[in-house]
């Protein structure tokens, strides 16, 4: 079988369109403030590699809308504050589920317009959990049968090299 036999290409469209059945998600910090994140975007992170260096490890980057609900606790009503949230993580093959999941999930960048400089570190903690909860080891892409059989899979193949390019995703079997 030729090579590009073995071998995928994953708009980003489509992951965009499987992770947002997730979304939206709410937490409730400390009886003091609702987050709610929505409309997740996923981008490629493009790493420039000079000639000569080892090529860095393929990384995807979510990026999601936030919602800060904040009470008011002179007249019973609410305030919301809107911003955004980027995370990341590396792309894994997992042979049980046959998904693509994001491993090792950072939170690169919280941004809230008009946040108390009081909540802004309770914010990026709750952050934090949230992307490991949702994303870190979730999966983002399952394969269906024709995408294991064109990779050749089979139960105990978990090898799988990812390359990440402006619109697409590549999996590939090694």
């Amino acid at each position: 079988m030729p090579f590009f036999g073995r071998q995928l290409s994953v708009p980003y469209t489509d992951l965009n369109e499987r992770i947002a059945q997730r979304f939206p998600m709410e937490r409730n910090i400390a009886d003091l403030l609702t987050v709610t994140l929505m409309r997740p975007v996923v981008t490629p992170v493009l790493a420039n590699v000079a000639r000569g260096q080892e090529a860095a490890a393929a990384r995807l980057s979510v990026m999601v809308d936030v919602q800060v609900k904040l009470p008011s606790l002179l007249n019973n009503s609410q305030r919301y504050l809107w911003g955004s949230m980027t995370l990341s993580g590396k792309p894994r093959y997992d042979s049980k589920s046959k998904a693509v999941m994001l491993v090792e999930a950072n939170l690169d960048r919280v941004r809230v317009d008009n946040m108390p400089d009081a909540l802004s570190a309770l914010l990026a903690k709750a952050a934090s959990q949230l992307a490991k909860e949702y994303l870190d080891d979730k999966p983002i892409y399952a394969l269906n049968a024709a995408q294991v059989g064109r990779l050749g899979l089979d139960a105990g193949t978990s090898s799988l090299s990812f390359t990440v390019l402006a619109d697409r995703l590549i999996v590939a079997r090694q």
